[in-house]
């Protein structure tokens, strides 16, 4: 980074001389050329470790400074036959991926952060997993078809979110782009369909299933109950059909009293569905499935069912249910945590007027009956109602009116509303006009009169819920998320408040809603949501919807650090609509708009430090229904997509190759087949015999043909894991192919098949941090990639251990502010897949996720402002361990492309490459750093500004830089 935009918030960080003490690292233990192997490692590291005393030289460099290592045997292996874990590692510190959640331990938090068992700070990516889980798979639930739709109670959601014979496929594919933290979607409607108390153990088996595979790809989870409007039968998702029974409703009848817009039923074959969903938020079915849910007794207390008050069979019934996955899901590392449900909605709770709904704070679009004529319908009246249409600058406007419910039927199941039992409305006698009769019922208490606040009842179920599924799982996170684009309730001393994450979603609701994007202006909707000035709320080109997402967000982040209180915060929807621009793209292959739209996006995201879940990947998502719900298409992944993308531009362009599901209808097994035959042709070649090593604690090589991704099916079964407690770190074991690396062809390999605006989606991003980041940045045109983070001010532990075989009887030392050294201490526990709950282990290492898609055959510039670095390719993952210690230390690294450095990237072939060294002034440098390649790559030259190291065999450069 150059010095020129140093700044007293940003310090640069330069070497001192020897007097000062330095930071002491484990040496690395392997001579040169224990290293040199084709494709063992992809990069080299910089080095500014201290002198020790007692080193051997692993190089014949004629340099004023020696690369130190210490000779020793390796202990045994401590892991137990059968108990290796997923993915490689030892039994005393996993070696894991920037992108495996596994490696640092159990996900905990401190304060606003995520943090790994080793104290540092994760900032969380992943999808969610997905949008056709919405949806039974039999009958099929695809909202363009009706056929079987009104049989609830025998429906099948089996094979959701896909089969357990395509999850190898998909899981492998979302580690490959560095999204491994899934939103997994649960209805309640999958988990309890036939009846109230009778469970789809059959289905949560297949649950249980595909998350016993999770690890494997390093992918953690939490789970989703997700509805959208209540249920399927209200034009959403979510509860069963059976909750309607309960109410008193008749399902059957909610086309033609309006009480629901049904994409199964309403819609026209043929017809380009409009966005209308979101309007059965205010529409008779779902308003009053909420306002019962949340408040029956207060509002509608004569309401009874099976012995029950309404409000208490629903909450009960929803509480037991989640318990019984959470108990059935209770053994499983990959499950973190449960959200409490998607998007809530307070149904008619607050509800000022019931003549009107303000646009504003409502979608008004379609027929638009308000509150009172939404009775009235159900009644079997038949009325005009408003229909409103797109318009600007608002989005909808009246058009005018048309008839409702002319066959005069009603949607009660008794025939007469809820709500005209509760005195609320009734009809004039006189005039025959349905008249309010209380206009405050939903604001104020019925009986007492008191204010209503829908927060009151939205926190006391929380804290209902959370206690249901904590007593399964004590330790999982509460995911909790407020009524979309409204401030979240204030937590108060008595509320629930263990293991609270706040899980916001976000939108940029005006393209979402017209389906279009250019990048020329924006607006922001949330602050005309709330009076804010048209002009004002306009935003023009990339840089201006950068700003203003970015402003967005940070609203919606410090509203939770207000109301919430200082908790993790995870936005658990975000994403684009791929279908924007008329389908365009989907003719042309050219998605670039779509990049362009994602990227301000997720650049907005990282800007506030904020982890999320992408909306979504559908793995059966097509060109034809999107998502196959709603008329929604906004997966990353679908069948109809191109197999690859143009290179020129970074961004897609057209594009007439055959989609993969074209050449091939079982579109799983083909990929699986060409991944397998791809990898089994590179492994023939890569194949590498111990012998001449000093000892056998390297680790096992690849040995058989077959999937990489399957490399615990390929392994002998007499095979022990061998990896020494030494070699727990980046920087402290060779980097022979271990059976977990992933062979890689950039952007053509077949993983990326499918993959939509993936040049926005996947991306570099710091996953694991020794510290608190404090910047993140990536700039997709040029592929620069800079992240700052700084030193706890106050160490969360106070001892760190560090596991070395030199020193297995020592005692770990203290870190104090005076000291910026550390010693090796022994972890004299042994785990297995989670550090033990008492461990108390800090560590160093800061895992930077570096997508092959991008990077794959560019030559990098690293630069960090101090400590070591190791960029290894096969794990994608660039390892960076700082050198100051010092409380509030300030660290950062910048990766870029070096301009027409581009190397052949030809698997199985020896490829070398230059790997260079520029030693750069910084301001007040006494002169030029004395940062050192690994020794691996040949001997340097001192004092000499551009090092040839020996030839690394591999596919990448680098270039490394201090700064």
């Amino acid at each position: 980074m150059p010095t020129s935009n140093a700044s007293p918030t940003s310090p640069v960080f330069t070497e001192q001389p020897s007097a000062v003490p330095a930071m002491t690292f484990r040496p690395h233990h392997l001579k040169a050329q224990e290293l040199k192997h084709t494709q063992s490692f992809s990069s080299m590291s910089s080095y500014a470790s201290s002198a020790h005393t007692d080193t051997e030289s692993i190089s014949n460099s004629s340099s004023e400074e020696e690369r130190p290592t210490k000779k020793h045997s390796a202990p045994a292996s401590n892991t137990r036959k059968g108990e290796r874990r997923p993915g490689g590692g030892s039994s005393l510190r996993p070696a894991g991926k920037a992108n495996d959640w596994y490696s640092g331990g159990r996900i905990t938090s401190n304060g606003r952060w995520f943090r790994d068992s080793q104290n540092r700070t994760l900032l969380l990516r992943g999808v969610n997993l997905c949008g056709n889980s919405k949806l039974p798979t039999t009958p099929n639930g695809s909202t363009h078809l009706n056929e079987g739709f009104f049989d609830h109670r025998n429906v099948c959601f089996l094979g959701r979110p896909f089969p357990r014979d395509q999850a190898d496929e998909h899981f492998s594919r979302l580690r490959r782009w560095g999204l491994t933290f899934v939103r997994l979607l649960v209805p309640w409607e999958a988990l309890e369909h036939s009846g109230p108390g009778i469970y789809d153990d059959k289905f949560i088996d297949s649950l249980v299933e595909l998350i016993e595979l999770m690890p494997k790809y390093g992918i953690k989870c939490f789970i989703d109950p997700h509805q959208d409007c209540w249920s399927r039968f209200s034009g959403g998702s979510g509860a069963p059909g059976w909750t309607f029974e309960a109410a008193g409703l008749d399902l059957r009848k909610f086309k033609m009293t309006g009480a629901a817009y049904v994409h199964n039923t309403n819609q026209e074959a043929g017809d380009s569905p409009p966005m209308v969903w979101p309007t059965n938020y205010t529409k008779l079915a779902a308003s009053t499935m909420f306002t019962l849910f949340w408040a029956g007794d207060t509002f509608a207390p004569k309401k009874m069912y099976q012995g029950e008050p309404i409000q208490q069979f629903l909450q009960n019934r929803y509480f037991a249910c989640y318990n019984h996955l959470a108990q059935r899901l209770s053994h499983l590392d990959a499950v973190i945590g449960f959200e409490v449900m998607n998007e809530p909605h307070p149904g008619y709770i607050g509800l000022e007027s019931l003549t009107r709904y303000e646009f504003n704070s409502n979608l008004v679009f379609g027929d638009s009956p308000s509150a009172v004529e939404g009775f009235a319908l159900g009644d079997g009246m038949a009325l005009p109602i408003e229909v409103w249409v797109k318009s600007w600058p608002f989005p909808t406007k009246k058009q005018g009116t048309r008839m409702i419910n002319t066959e005069k039927v009603s949607a009660w199941l008794d025939g007469e509303c809820l709500w005209k039992q509760h005195g609320v409305w009734s009809v004039n006698q006189k005039t025959g006009k349905v008249q309010v009769d209380r206009p405050d019922y939903f604001t104020k208490h019925p009986i007492t009169g008191e204010p209503i606040d829908f927060s009151r009842f939205y926190l006391d179920f929380i804290g209902k819920y959370s206690k249901a599924v904590q007593s399964a799982i004590p330790s999982a996170f509460v995911f909790v998320e407020p009524i979309p684009n409204e401030a979240p309730p204030i937590w108060g001393p008595g509320d629930h408040d263990e293991g609270i994450v706040y899980a916001p979603h976000w939108y940029d609701l005006h393209s979402v809603f017209n389906k279009a994007f250019d990048g020329r202006i924006t607006h922001d909707v949330q602050g005309l949501s709330k009076g804010k000035n048209v002009l004002a709320a306009t935003y023009f080109g990339l840089k201006g919807a950068r700003k203003n997402y970015k402003g967005q967000l940070s609203n919606l982040l410090n509203a939770g650090l207000q109301n919430v209180g200082n908790k993790p915060c995870l936005i658990g929807e975000c994403g684009i609509p791929m279908d924007i621009n008329q389908r365009k793209a989907f003719m042309s292959g050219d998605f670039g708009h779509h990049s362009r739209f994602l990227d301000a996006i997720l650049s907005s995201l990282e800007a506030n430090l904020l982890s999320f879940t992408l909306w979504n990947y559908n793995t059966t998502n097509d060109n034809t229904y999107g998502d196959h719900w709603n008329g929604e298409d906004f997966s990353i992944f679908s069948l109809d997509s191109p197999q690859g993308t143009p290179e020129a531009g970074r961004s897609p362009g057209s594009d007439s190759r055959l989609t993969l599901r074209q050449q091939a209808p079982n579109f799983a097994k083909e990929a699986m087949k060409r991944s397998a035959a791809s990898n089994a042709d590179v492994v023939s070649k890569l194949q590498i015999k111990r012998g001449g090593h000093e000892s056998g604690s390297y680790g096992s090589f690849v040995g058989e043909k077959g999937s990489v991704d399957n490399d615990d099916e390929c392994r002998s079964s007499n095979e022990e894991e061998t990896i020494s407690a030494a070699e727990d770190s980046p920087f402290d074991r060779s980097y022979f192919r271990f059976e977990d690396e992933e062979f890689d062809d950039g952007r053509d390999h077949v993983a990326h098949v499918g993959g939509r605006a993936l040049d926005a989606v996947v991306r570099p991003y710091a996953a694991k941090v020794a510290g608190e980041p404090i910047s993140t940045d990536f700039d997709l045109a040029t592929l620069q990639f800079t992240f700052r983070f700084c030193n706890y001010l106050q160490a969360p532990i106070p001892s760190v251990q560090i596991s070395s075989p030199e020193k297995q009887q020592q005692q770990p030392r203290l870190i104090t502010s005076n000291s910026n050294t550390s010693s090796d201490s022994t972890l004299d526990s042994q785990w297995y897949g989670h550090p033990p709950e008492n461990d108390t282990t800090m560590a160093f290492d800061t895992e930077i996720f570096i997508p092959t898609y991008h990077y794959d055959e560019a030559r990098l510039e690293i630069c960090v402002s101090d400590g070591d670095w190791r960029y290894v390719k096969e794990r994608q993952t660039l390892y960076y361990r700082h050198k100051d210690m010092k409380p509030g230390a300030v660290h950062s690294v910048l990766i870029k492309v070096v301009g027409g450095a581009a190397l052949s990237n030809s698997l199985g072939k020896n490829n070398s490459s230059s790997t260079s060294i520029n030693n750069k002034r910084t301001v007040g440098s006494p002169g030029p750093s004395k940062l050192k390649s690994d020794s691996a790559y040949g001997s340097s030259n001192s004092g000499s500004s551009s090092h040839q190291a020996g030839k690394p065999e591999s596919d990448a450069g680098c270039v490394c830089t201090i700064m």
